[in-house]
């Protein structure tokens, strides 16, 4: 069914051959490289000289075996946003729409416009969540791809996961399940869902609860067909040898991770606490963020980053968003000094 659902012009897709493709050890003479080495000695990887393995093998092992699923089950990528892009010139013809449930993660209707397909908005409900058959009723012969974000960006929401599978169950296209912050989450990823549900696909990324945004890797986890294609369509070179390699070591890293998670979920809740006691309406959060509401809040993030150079996100302007402000969890001392200024702000 999936192979169904691929764009009619790619189903025969021949990928570009880069070098590393046919050989990843030897002495290179083939790819235009430079033989004397990198002017750069950097300890995690002496081949700065050398394209990387096109495919990430190493690394798609390393996250198989942390998921416990085959790392032919797992594509990786220049961040979740390059797998996002992917999914849509991989999935949408010309002529056929997406759907995204607002507020959400911007990139999916970046990457749909770009791309130059259709989107289709649906609100979520006052409380930020998915009204599955509202949903439903709006799909139509044109729509081919869902993007679920869960726990959601800005609103901090989680899709339960019976919705989830209600959605792909009902559904003949493809479901994108976001689960960029699902380690902050109290529900499980979906993963382990991924072989009984052909339509699946979940996003995850090392940028949150690793704390690795500047590495830029994310990865997609699916049934073999769409992977295959998915490396197919990809730069031949997507993620660089430096990134993956630090994405194998963060993996030995799981007990730090989870030291981060729980600072960061005690701090969630004692920031909650104290923006509540200054009047502002906090929204319950799975992530590692809060979204607030307060009057002027616009103005209040002004304030911080003119006068106290403390940096949050204004979302004033999104729908179902008005006065709203979101809040990444910060260090104990940075949560303080926030809770501090406000207080003087307000």
């Amino acid at each position: 069914m999936i192979t169904d659902l691929i764009r009619s012009n790619l189903r025969g897709f021949k990928p570009y051959s880069s070098a590393r493709s046919l050989y990843q050890k030897g002495v290179f003479m083939d790819a235009n490289e430079n033989s004397l080495g990198s002017v750069i000695n950097e300890s995690i990887d002496n081949e700065l000289n050398r394209y990387p393995d096109p495919y990430s093998l190493d690394l798609r092992k390393a996250l198989g075996k942390f998921l416990g699923i085959s790392e032919k089950n797992i594509f990786v990528g220049n961040g979740s946003d390059e797998a996002i892009d992917l999914l849509i010139r991989l999935f949408v013809e010309p002529d056929e729409e997406i759907i995204i449930m607002e507020p959400t993660y911007g990139m999916y209707k970046v990457a749909a416009e770009v791309a130059g397909v259709a989107v289709k908005n649906i609100s979520l409900t006052s409380d930020f969540q998915v009204d599955v058959p509202n949903l439903l009723s709006q799909i139509n012969s044109k729509t081919k791809i869902i993007f679920c974000c869960s726990p959601n960006n800005p609103t901090g929401t989680l899709i339960k996961p019976e919705e989830l599978e209600k959605i792909c169950g009902n559904f003949r296209g493809i479901v994108v399940v976001d689960e960029a912050y699902v380690e902050f989450a109290s529900k499980p990823s979906l993963i382990g869902k991924i072989s009984s549900l052909e339509n699946l696909i979940i996003l995850r990324t090392f940028s949150k609860a690793w704390g690795l945004a500047g590495i830029r890797v994310g990865y997609a986890v699916a049934q073999e067909a769409p992977i295959e294609y998915l490396n197919k369509i990809k730069p031949p070179y997507n993620l660089n040898r430096v990134s993956s390699k630090i994405a194998i070591q963060a993996l030995q890293q799981y007990p730090k991770m989870l030291e981060f998670k729980t600072l960061i979920l005690r701090e969630r809740e004692k920031l909650a606490l104290e923006l509540t006691k200054l009047g502002f309406k906090v929204f319950p959060s799975e992530a590692n963020f809060l979204l607030v509401r307060y009057p002027n809040a616009s103005l209040i993030a002004k304030k911080l980053a003119e006068d106290f150079g403390i940096i949050v996100r204004d979302f004033n302007s999104k729908p179902k968003l008005e006065n709203c402000i979101r809040i990444s969890i910060g260090t104990p001392e940075q949560n303080q000094l926030l809770i501090k200024n406000l207080s003087s702000i307000i």
